[in-house]
């Protein structure tokens, strides 16, 4: 069965941690049926094989492979294991959107619904905007460091037989921490080269809003057209370049508004704009008031 199908989650909210356990079958031994549970289900092995079915598909997990069960599919074992297999199981959950569809597939179509609702239509990463992100786990693969993934599924598992006013906080970090890594592995195969691009162009639009920056310098710093550079950020974002850059130095506006004394024209200046003018009017098109509104309702000063 071919390894190339992908889960696709958002948060936040953060997927969060059911329970997990160690099972061990012996030749003749079968993974028990069941229907959709409603929860994810990763199954690690580290001795053995194992075969398990989700509708129409199967797999072959080997030592050193995963496979993450969705939650709703009915599961089955296709046939016994003929060796001693034992594995490791952890059951999560997720509040939040999920699908095996690309992360900018997800975004693009977020941006398109929002601009026909009349919403914000940019994805900012910092300031007062919710950071949302998305990551993304195989179904089925191998693991580049099974030992590390074994060590930290025996400290979930280990924390079950702790008292559970301490150990749920650890077993949620023990979990993001787990999907972190295995998200890591995705990325480095997976992630487009548009994608990259995209995420470079925002990193330095972010690190360097304060500048003077145009498409041109933008074209001189990565050497792709502008064009191209645009079209990788709006499958990504949503937004251009330029656009992206506004959005975050209006969200900077907004917590020096809200954490400091300084002028609104200092704060313009601060965050990149050479003129008050243009600054006020360019807040009040994204935010429907004034900076001077905006620092009266929320400011507090």
């Amino acid at each position: 069965m071919s390894n190339l199908s992908v889960l696709y989650f958002t948060a936040p909210p953060l997927p969060h941690y059911i329970n997990s356990g160690e099972s061990r079958f012996k030749p003749g031994d079968i993974h028990p049926a069941r229907g959709p549970i409603g929860l994810f289900d990763l199954l690690v092995v580290h001795q053995g094989t194992l075969f398990m079915g989700e509708d129409d598909r199967t797999w072959t997990i080997n030592e050193g492979q995963a496979l993450l069960l969705r939650p709703d599919r009915h599961h089955y074992s296709p046939r016994s294991v003929d060796m001693d297999t034992s594995f490791y199981w952890l059951h999560f959950h997720t509040k939040e959107l999920w699908d095996d569809r690309m992360r900018e597939d997800r975004m693009r179509d977020k941006a398109e619904e929002e601009l026909s609702d009349g919403k914000n239509q940019f994805h900012v990463e910092h300031g007062l905007i919710p950071r949302e992100f998305g990551f993304s786990i195989p179904q089925y693969f191998t693991l580049q460091d099974p030992v590390d993934v074994y060590r930290r599924l025996r400290e979930l598992i280990e924390l079950e037989r702790q008292p559970l006013s301490w150990a749920r906080w650890q077993q949620q970090i023990h979990l993001q921490n787990l999907l972190k890594v295995l998200a890591q592995e995705q990325d480095k195969l997976s992630q487009s080269p548009a994608a990259l691009l995209a995420e470079r162009v925002a990193v330095h639009l972010r690190t360097h809003y304060r500048s003077h920056l145009t498409n041109e310098l933008l074209q001189r710093e990565f050497n792709f057209h502008p064009v191209y550079i645009a079209r990788c950020m709006k499958r990504a974002f949503g937004c251009s370049p330029l656009e992206y850059l506004t959005r975050y130095r209006i969200e900077q506006a907004k917590l020096l508004m809200i954490s400091t004394t300084l002028s609104i024209e200092e704060i313009a200046w601060e965050i990149g704009f050479r003129h008050q003018t243009y600054f006020s009017n360019t807040f009040r098109k994204l935010e429907s008031m004034s900076p001077s509104e905006f620092r009266k309702r929320y400011g507090g000063r």
